[in-house]
């Protein structure tokens, strides 16, 4: 796992004080080794934190006559049978490295190598002889790759600070690009906070030349619906997870995994646990406050696998030390909460293994989150007569009082969640469940609304996702997690914990979002997933011998801080002096003010809402600081 930068300039030819710069800006990815490499219009820099064959691996990487070198983040999973099939054709290999694969495969086949990779990855690669640029990001978005140009040059970088240190002109701020991120708590691919900086999609190819930038999707999954029957879905489908599993322990450093005592995490550890001869490490978070605490399902699922279990918990004290530092990083506004406690349990983890397997991915795949229940009772209230609903029903609910410190208020608050996704069209509904903020919020934007930018973003995902899907699988519920998988999952979840560990120099490794896994996922019907009783039907079914009964029988819970509450206590005058002191003409403070009276008094939950006015008004404090904006 690394961090790869770099700058193509045909006129002025890149700087090495700029990419010393850009390189130093990302030390935490990468703190074994570091590269910077300059030839004419071409600058590459790298960071690296040692994975395999510990004693080479130096990069940039070059081919045998050095016209094709790479940067690369990530790992190949299937390189040992790329590097094969290449030895088998005359191609010699310098190093042990999946890294020196990408520059051979290249070689044989052009940018369309990309389509024969199997891993997590992000690369650069530059062709001297035919002057071009090669990038790519992995085919589900597990690694970042950023892309910022100008009249005058091109830059690359795996995160936006590294980018921001180049010199190429920004644009200055993309007013609906912090539209979207108050809709939904992070800025979606293509955009960034930057009009002039962009992120690659997953599975996109950018092609730069004197042409100029080509960009292209070189994956979708192929889906042949399948309806094999329960049980055999279920044993298909613990092999497909056995196997990918497996190949994430490949390694030359200690590994664990993380355990939020949930099914995903409890699986992959199981797993682990299997192939494994020695225990395995787990590390988990946890809260003082019940509603918000998992870690004594961790507990249980680490003494019945008997791994080597540590824990750890998370505080208001420890959220105010790391918002200066998590924050100042970013750069660009970030809201989901659990990327401190994410951060917290990266950090605590790095100082016993350098890899982590998570349970990422699994929620969307075998429908597990909370909002596809929702969805799937939402048919059935959409049969009650529309003028009972807006009459009768909600207006009830709606004056509940909600909180996420009782049962009371967390049922309140789910439920008014649910009527506003009672909507008849799909994406409207998706976008209900997904957005951070009621309609009122909209209120603080003077000339644009989140509501309207973030529905559009979401409208627009469905027609172009809903494309991966053959017919028979495009009922409403199939279609929303489709497009979480495309769209929040790498720019919301995957990001999260992109950001959270490498801070912390850790590589985290997603067994659940192995081609082989996601394509035989989404090809099952949706009643192998969801019904009335159950959840991640098919999953459970092929790894209840895996899992405590304990985990078997709870609801999903998310991994969230109670950040809400701490507003309205331990972190109130941070909150109110962090909006006194900062100026902005996005927002109207007044209106700000009015909304966290209303989520004090408890009338209303807007804790995550408030969280991303917090974490927005940070973010842009320290870009003036810096002399960003």
């Amino acid at each position: 796992m690394c961090g790869i930068a770099g700058v193509l300039d045909s006129k002025s030819h890149p700087r090495q004080t700029d990419l010393a710069r850009m390189n130093e800006s990302m030390e935490h990815r990468g703190p074994d080794d570091s590269g910077i490499y300059c030839d004419g219009p071409i600058g590459l820099t790298h960071r690296r934190l040692s994975i395999i064959d510990l004693s080479s691996g130096h990069q940039p990487i070059f081919n045998e006559d050095e016209s094709v070198a790479v940067v690369f983040n990530g790992e190949i999973y299937n390189y040992t049978s790329l590097r094969s099939s290449l030895s088998s054709v005359g191609h010699t290999f310098s190093t042990d490295t999946d890294t020196e694969v990408l520059v051979h495969l290249y070689e044989e086949h052009g940018p369309s190598f990309v389509e024969r990779l199997e891993g997590m990855f992000a690369f650069a690669i530059w062709d001297s002889e035919k002057e071009r640029l090669v990038l790519a990001r992995d085919r589900m978005g597990i690694k970042p790759l950023l892309l910022a140009s100008d009249d005058d040059a091109v830059a690359f970088a795996s995160e936006l600070p590294a980018l921001l240190k180049a010199e190429v002109n920004h644009g200055g701020l993309d007013r609906t690009a912090i539209a979207q991120y108050f809709a939904f708590g992070f800025i979606p691919s293509q955009r960034t906070a930057f009009k002039n900086i962009t992120k690659l999609r997953p599975g996109e190819l950018a092609i730069v030349s004197e042409d100029g930038v080509q960009r292209e999707s070189f994956y979708s999954p192929s889906i042949t619906p399948r309806e094999p029957g329960l049980d055999t879905a279920a044993t298909e489908l613990r092999e497909r997870v056995e196997r990918s599993v497996e190949r994430r322990l490949q390694s030359d450093v200690p590994l664990g995994a993380f355990l939020s005592g949930g099914i995903d995490s409890s699986i992959v550890v199981g797993t682990m646990a299997q192939i494994s001869d020695e225990p395995v490490k787990t590390f988990t978070v946890g809260f003082d406050e019940e509603l918000f605490d998992e870690s004594w399902a961790a507990r249980e699922v680490a003494s019945f696998h008997n791994t080597n279990h540590h824990e750890f918990t998370v505080s208001p004290d420890d959220v105010r030390e790391l918002i200066p530092k998590v924050v100042g990083r970013l750069g660009e506004p970030f809201a989901d909460q659990s990327l401190l406690p994410t951060f917290v349990v990266a950090q605590k983890t790095r100082q016993n293994v350098k890899v982590a397997l998570s349970g990422d991915g699994a929620d969307e795949l075998f429908a597990g989150y909370g909002k596809y229940r929702g969805e799937y009772y939402s048919q059935y209230y959409r049969t009650i007569p529309r003028s009972l609903r807006r009459r009768l029903i909600q207006p009830a609910v709606e004056s509940l009082p909600a909180s996420r410190t009782n049962t009371v208020g967390e049922f309140s608050r789910k439920a008014q969640k649910f009527l506003r996704g009672g909507q008849s069209d799909t994406a409207a509904r998706h976008f209900e469940w997904l957005r951070i903020h009621d309609n009122s919020a909209d209120r603080l934007f003077d000339d644009i609304s989140p509501s309207d930018v973030g529905r559009n973003a979401i409208s627009a995902q469905h027609a172009e996702l809903e494309s991966w899907l053959p017919p028979s699988r495009r009922d409403a519920l199939s279609r929303m997690q489709a497009v979480d998988t495309g769209f929040s999952l790498p720019n919301q979840m995957l990001q999260k914990v992109d950001t959270a560990s490498m801070f912390n120099s850790l590589e985290v490794r997603v067994p659940f979002l192995d081609t082989a896994v996601v394509e035989y996922a989404m090809s099952l019907p949706t009643s192998y997933k969801i019904t009335p009783r159950t959840q991640k039907r098919v999953l459970i079914r092929a790894f209840e011998d895996r899992l405590p009964r304990s985990i078997l029988k709870r609801d999903k819970q998310g991994f969230d801080m109670p950040i809400g509450e701490w507003f309205k206590d331990e972190l109130a005058t941070e909150f109110c002096e962090t909006l006194r002191s900062t100026d902005t003409e996005l927002l109207d403070t007044d209106e700000v003010r009015s909304v966290y009276t209303e989520h004090c008094t408890g009338n209303r939950e807007h804790g995550k809402f408030l969280w991303s006015v917090y974490v927005f008004l940070k973010w842009l404090k320290r870009m003036r600081t810096d002399g960003v904006l």
